[in-house]
């Protein structure tokens, strides 16, 4: 296949940050809505203790919560990443079936976009970027496959919009699954 594992990159620090917020922001948003809950109050304890005892009994939105908050956060905040070999690389688009295998050979050349964090890749296939808390070990990857690349910053300004899209649709999302929470339609 592609050989022995060399180097798998991580999701960068300031959006693990930015997930970790987002499941604070849930895990709130769950355990002060379970208090509202009519079987909840009959209890008429108000422990955080009492919150895990209720969805033990009542397993529904605590599933749901799982599958929806914990895991997303899990894979993309931990699993998530690019692995490179000694022939290629597994690219990660973003849910595990969508990963692909780009050879070294298919790599035309690459361009340094931040100084530390992001990465293009021209291939025969099309054009990918690469993330990583330090991309350093990426480039010296592509350099002992003996792949030419440009470590100019230019293109940096545009990538920073196409972030900012990201974000943008990353807060998006958040926002929906919130207000379909606040609507009713994960009610147990």
């Amino acid at each position: 296949m592609l050989g022995k594992k060399l180097y798998k990159t991580s999701t960068l620090n300031l959006f693990r940050f930015i997930i970790f917020l987002i499941v604070l922001f849930f895990l709130n948003d769950f355990v002060l809505d379970t208090y509202t809950y009519e079987k909840f109050q009959a209890d008429g304890r108000f422990k955080i203790i009492d919150v895990i005892q209720y969805h033990y009994r009542y397993p529904m939105e605590a599933v749901t919560f799982f599958f929806l908050v914990i895991i997303p956060a899990f894979y993309y905040g931990l699993v998530r990443g690019n692995r490179f070999y000694e022939r290629g690389i597994i690219y990660n688009q973003g849910l595990p079936f969508f990963n692909h295998k780009i050879l070294f050979s298919e790599i035309k050349t690459y361009r340094l976009l931040h100084p530390k964090h992001l990465l293009m890749i021209y291939t025969t296939k099309g054009i990918y970027l690469l993330t990583d808390n330090t991309i350093e070990r990426v480039i010296a990857i592509l350099d002992q496959h003996n792949i030419q690349g440009d470590l100019a910053k230019d293109d940096y300004f545009q990538l920073l919009m196409r972030l900012k899209k990201f974000i943008m649709l990353l807060l998006s999302f958040t926002v929906l699954v919130f207000l379909m929470k606040k609507v009713g339609l994960f009610a147990h």
